[in-house]
């Protein structure tokens, strides 16, 4: 009952990771994009009014390629709880509904990087092309990792002194 009334007034429902491929399943729209501008740390009205979003981020994107719905190419909208950088691009798991992509979870979006190119991807199942997106991005994860080890290194060799 608790959770009911929870999820009742937060006015959008939140669920656990459900796998790769559920989630693939239950995505009526996945698509790669491309932020193209960074949202507001708060999201204010004309009025100069911070309005009550319930944690959910506002952002513009335009649309790189699409894998999965039929969607129109050009600018849209996305709500998620993920707050996504300028100029980088996103593999994105959604559906369209009331004029924007909603990816509440942050899990439905994927980071790609600054740099992407869809060449790789043509003539691919959507399945090989998923399974090639998130292998990009656990390779620039594990480079991330190394190099935030690095600098943990040299960080620790400083405080010795």
């Amino acid at each position: 009952m608790l959770l009911v009334l929870t999820c009742s007034a937060m006015a959008y429902v939140t669920m656990e990771f459900p796998g790769w491929p559920l989630l693939e399943q239950q995505s009526h729209d996945i698509i790669i994009g491309r932020c193209s501008a960074t949202p507001d740390l708060y999201d204010v009205g004309k009025d100069g009014v911070e309005r009550n979003s319930r944690g959910l981020i506002n952002s513009q994107f335009e649309i790189v390629s699409v894998l999965k719905g039929v969607t129109n190419s050009g600018a849209f909208r996305l709500v998620s709880e993920y707050r996504p950088r300028q100029g980088e691009y996103y593999l994105i798991f959604s559906g369209y509904h009331g004029g924007s992509y909603q990816a509440f979870e942050a899990y439905r979006i994927v980071p790609l990087g600054i740099q992407f190119v869809t060449n790789d991807l043509s003539g691919k199942s959507l399945d090989e092309k998923i399974q090639m997106l998130l292998e990009h991005r656990l390779n620039d994860l594990k480079r991330l990792m190394q190099e935030d080890q690095e600098e943990k290194r040299r960080l620790e060799e400083g405080l010795k002194k």
